[in-house]
């Protein structure tokens, strides 16, 4: 597998206030990838790390092989930060074009990619409003155009349905899918869980300044439910017990929780060894609400 962003144990202090601790992680190439955790967990400083606003005190970040904050790296990325904003009274088309001259495109490829990326978001109409005059969801939006009109590889994305309707938040998300889709690598940085379920491929959740666990969508369905009605639940649940599987018992319904697939495995085993009849079995793997919520809980209990 290629990986587009490469994060190897930054830190970064800010005075006393210790941000970032030992941070680590791998995005892979054309697929979007959670940076996750409560507010206050180091998201947003790791995100300053990756696009050159600030240098870690130790470590370092890769991006497209080279360092973070070098021209190589920064021209590789498209940034949309947590708080958008430009100064003065832009416009947005001549905000765009100025952007896209910046980054060497020509006066007419400029215009087109300009004008291409404010349809895509949904702001074609808007093109010689100033954006001070956005709305805040607007602005959401126009911040994401600015990151895509150099057409990068890479994305990073701060909060990026902040301030947008439960409408407008599903729009974003299947934009983002569908960048992911055409190849682009996409950073997404998020406290909202139902947001992460719905668009990550693979994950890190972060709390404290440091990363407390890593994963990805193939690695939940490992650690999932099992849903098994039986015949006989009495017997069913001696024998989990015996073997130390955790269950919750309703009627004949049992829920088992799995940590791999060899736990799977066992359940249909005891059935077999018990002479007991599966009547019903479902698997459902656990979602990144349920792992985010129990690390976390680990985390606080530690």
């Amino acid at each position: 597998m290629s990986y587009d962003v490469i994060v190897e144990n930054i830190h970064k202090s800010y005075g006393r206030v210790h941000a970032v601790r030992g941070v680590s992680f791998k995005a892979p190439r054309g697929k979007v990838f959670g940076l996750l955790g409560p507010n206050g967990a180091g998201k947003t400083t790791t995100i300053k790390v990756l696009v050159g606003l600030v240098r870690p005190n130790k470590g370092k970040a890769i991006i497209k092989g080279h360092r973070a904050g070098s021209v190589e790296a920064k021209a590789s990325i498209g940034y949309a930060p947590e708080r958008f904003t430009i100064g003065g009274e832009w416009r947005l088309l001549d905000f765009l074009l100025y952007i896209s001259r910046l980054q060497g495109l020509s006066k007419k490829v400029a215009i087109e990619k300009s004008l291409e990326v404010l349809e895509w978001v949904g702001l074609e109409e808007y093109e010689e409003e100033r954006f001070s005059n956005l709305s805040a969801g607007m602005k959401r939006r126009f911040g994401l155009a600015q990151a895509l009109v150099g057409d990068p590889p890479i994305l990073i994305l701060d909060e990026p349905t902040e301030h947008l309707d439960a409408l407008g938040r599903l729009e974003f998300l299947n934009k983002i899918k569908e960048l992911s889709s055409k190849g682009k690598t996409v950073l997404l940085s998020t406290h909202v869980l139902s947001e992460a379920d719905y668009v990550v491929d693979s994950f890190v959740i972060m709390a404290k300044g440091r990363v407390i666990y890593q994963g990805s969508r193939e690695e939940l369905k490992k650690h999932g439910t099992v849903k098994v009605i039986v015949n006989k639940p009495f017997e069913f649940q001696r024998a989990l017990i015996k073997a130390n599987i955790e269950h919750h018992m309703t009627g004949n319904q049992f829920l088992v929780k799995t940590k791999d697939p060899e736990d799977e495995k066992r359940i249909v085993k005891l059935c077999l060894e018990k002479n007991i009849r599966i009547l019903k079995y479902e698997i459902e793997a656990a979602n990144i609400s349920e792992v985010f919520l129990n690390v976390i809980k680990l985390g606080a209990e530690k």
